[in-house]
């Protein structure tokens, strides 16, 4: 369980990594799914707040198999321009990014 700083319990909490379709770097965040990642990921990277577009969500516990979104992780998850779910105001920025893997094991 991961746990506020001021000690009350948030409930069950992943580590996700999130980019926008066609960027390289994913931003981590601790979020209860992928949808509240990517709604996150809207409200923290300047000037995508309001806008709808496509976040590709890693669950980074579980193996890549395809960057581009066509296998299982990470999954294409579509963020609209509406009210910010509650989920998403409870994500956790983990200050920490990473690069796109690569079939060779590389990151670009």
């Amino acid at each position: 369980m991961h746990w506020l700083a001021v000690g009350e319990p948030r409930g069950n909490m992943k580590e996700f990594g999130v980019r926008r379709y066609g960027d390289t770097l994913y931003y981590h965040c601790m979020a209860a799914d992928a949808a509240d990642a990517a709604a996150w990921f809207a409200l923290a990277q300047p000037g995508l707040a309001g806008h709808d577009f496509q976040a590709l969500v890693k669950d980074v516990a579980t193996p890549v198999d395809d960057e581009t979104g066509l296998g299982d992780n990470p999954s294409v998850v579509p963020v609209r321009h509406r009210a910010l779910r509650q989920g998403a105001k409870n994500a956790t920025d983990l200050k920490r990014t990473s690069h796109l893997a690569t079939l060779t094991g590389i990151s670009i």
